[in-house]
């Protein structure tokens, strides 16, 4: 069995220096917009001492136009280069196949409660409707690590241990270890793993994929991340 242990942690302090540098990236484009302004001479009161992207400015103040602009060109042009990105990334998932290794069926994991999957599916959610179609709950986390010691423990060593996880495995898988209904299985079978950043299981054939893509992967989560905290504070 392979040791995981504190893979989470370093996964963390991983992902916080991919998010630093994005950090640094982003405020180096939107500073691009910055106006060239002499606060000196303005006659709109205000208190701000030096400003920022994140300071609160006074309506017709052109650094409120910066955030404006900044804003429109996270959510336009930077998140259309973004979304090239990811598909360069599933573009080279295609050069892999499924090793049918059965692993992904046996123990899958998911921060989603049966209940929590109920409520989604009843709201609409897609994902949550196929999740109940095939997946089913252990009775408990000590059964699901009977079926697949490895892969659990490779789940908790590279999940937050403080995130309430909950385990599940597939009704259709057959005696064999065969998909019993792999023609008409749900889509979120077919796209999997729909995510480079999936904790897979070591016998598993996309694992090349995800590490080949990790760093990447991570870096645009970071970016997407930055760009939801710059809409919720200047949008």
């Amino acid at each position: 069995m392979q040791d995981y242990s504190n893979e989470y942690e370093r996964q963390k302090a991983e992902y916080k220096e991919i998010f630093t540098e994005a950090a640094k990236v982003i405020r180096q484009e939107i500073d691009k917009f910055k106006p060239n302004y002499d606060c000196r001479s303005c006659t709109i009161p205000c208190d701000i001492q030096k400003p920022d992207i994140f300071s609160v400015f006074p309506p017709n103040c052109p650094y409120a136009a910066w955030q404006i602009k900044s804003l429109g060109y996270l959510t336009n042009e930077y998140k259309a280069k973004i979304i090239a990105s990811k598909r360069n990334i599933m573009a080279k998932k295609s050069e892999y196949s499924c090793a049918k290794c059965g692993a992904c069926c046996k123990l899958a994991v998911s921060g989603n409660s049966p209940m929590q999957f109920k409520q989604k599916a009843l709201r609409g959610d897609k994902l949550a409707r196929e999740w109940l179609s095939i997946y089913v709950p252990y009775e408990s986390e000590e059964i699901a690590e009977a079926i697949c010691p490895d892969f659990y423990n490779k789940l908790k060593d590279f999940m937050d241990p403080d995130e309430r996880l909950y385990f599940y495995y597939c009704s259709k898988l057959g005696a064999d270890d065969k998909c019993t209904i792999y023609e008409n299985r749900p889509d979120m079978c077919k796209n999997f793993p729909m995510s480079p950043i999936k904790i897979l299981p070591d016998t598993c054939s996309y694992l090349a994929w995800t590490n080949s893509v990790k760093k990447l992967a991570m870096s645009i989560k970071a970016r997407e991340d930055l760009i939801a905290f710059y809409k919720e504070k200047i949008g």
